[in-house]
């Protein structure tokens, strides 16, 4: 009995010794991407969207993505296929020829996608807050994904093809943009609304999301991003994808969105996530002493009274059940949006 009692005893030992070594390797993936994203916006390392989207994902999925063939290859071999369709469709007369190509090689069925244009993702694979659905990688294989994954992938295609198309965001939502220099829209700017597969009105993003002027006017909403505040995003991100996989907030969370909002300060997702993270720390804090007030719950209080000033700055739209209600769309939803979709010729 007493042999089976210590055989017992040092598997158990052995196995919490192989978890805590697999965390360490975990949280080791989320540092080197952390650092590798900072040094691209310190002009340390030449400036990748790509790669930056890249060393998030990596980090979430414990490092079982490789970046030339998960990235880099279908982004060429798309970005090689649109060239051709631009000279097969003469479109060489449009200055915004490449950004025409993208839009047709997402939004119909061609030789050049496998005849799968990008979509929206209604399966059941994965609940619906798991990170999994906004992964853009994932986008890339399947062509389907979501807000944040299909306007990213469409991102990266245009980084690849040397398009100047640019992420923009919206409550809850991100779409593109890029400037309409053959006056082919009645506005100065084109929305492309990926998910729908729809050029979208501003005045129709702004009353569907109900959008202030003055969040307009601050660059928090309906701003073409960037690029580096396109790579800043990507370390909100990675604060995300570290609380997905970990669920919780803590120090690492708190220094991606410090860094982050250095470079774009008017995102209140990274604010948001700021704010968890502070209040994460003042918990565990308080924990340890006892539920006293000293030197760091004072600092903690005056950066959370911070935080909450620069969220109201942003004039950000903030949440309620009836929003996300009405933000939700349906198959039949984007149906019905998609068949009102403009083809160029």
């Amino acid at each position: 009995m007493r042999n089976k009692i210590i055989i017992f005893t040092l598997c158990f030992v052995v196995f919490v010794s192989n978890l805590r070594a697999q965390q360490i390797q975990i949280k080791q993936r989320f540092e080197s991407a952390y650092k590798e994203i900072v040094a691209m916006l310190e002009d340390k390392k030449p400036m990748s969207i790509k790669r930056s989207v890249f060393l998030a994902e990596w980090a979430y999925l414990d490092g079982k993505l490789d970046y030339e063939q998960d990235f880099c290859e279908p982004l060429q071999r798309g970005a090689q296929y649109m060239r051709r369709l631009i000279t097969a469709n003469k479109w060489e007369k449009y200055k915004t020829a490449k950004q025409i190509a993208i839009c047709t090689f997402f939004f119909q069925s061609l030789s050049g996608n496998n005849n799968t244009m990008f979509s929206y993702d209604f399966s059941n694979e994965y609940p619906d807050e798991d990170w999994h659905h906004q992964l853009v990688s994932r986008t890339l294989k399947t062509h389907k994904g979501q807000c944040r994954s299909l306007p990213w992938a469409f991102k990266l295609y245009a980084e690849e093809l040397g398009a100047k198309a640019y992420i923009a965001h919206a409550p809850r939502h991100c779409f593109v943009m890029y400037k309409d220099e053959d006056n082919l829209f009645p506005e100065d700017w084109v929305n492309v609304e990926v998910t729908a597969q729809q050029y979208q009105p501003t005045w129709g993003i702004k009353e569907h999301f109900e959008i202030k002027d003055s969040a307009i006017i601050a660059r928090t909403y309906l701003s073409p991003l960037t690029d580096k505040e396109t790579v800043a995003c990507q370390l909100s991100d990675l604060a995300l994808a570290y609380y997905h996989k970990f669920l919780r907030y803590d120090e690492f969370t708190l220094k991606c969105v410090d860094a982050s909002l250095k470079y774009y300060p008017m995102n209140p997702n990274a604010i948001i996530t700021k704010g968890k993270s502070l209040d994460a720390l003042l918990q565990r804090h308080l924990e340890q002493n006892g539920h006293l007030r000293d030197e760091y719950t004072d600092e903690i209080d005056a950066q959370s009274k911070q935080c909450l000033q620069d969220l109201r700055a942003t004039h950000w739209t903030q949440e309620t059940e009836a929003l996300r209600s009405k933000w939700k769309q349906s198959p039949e939803d984007i149906e019905r949006i998609r068949k009102n979709v403009q083809i160029i010729k």
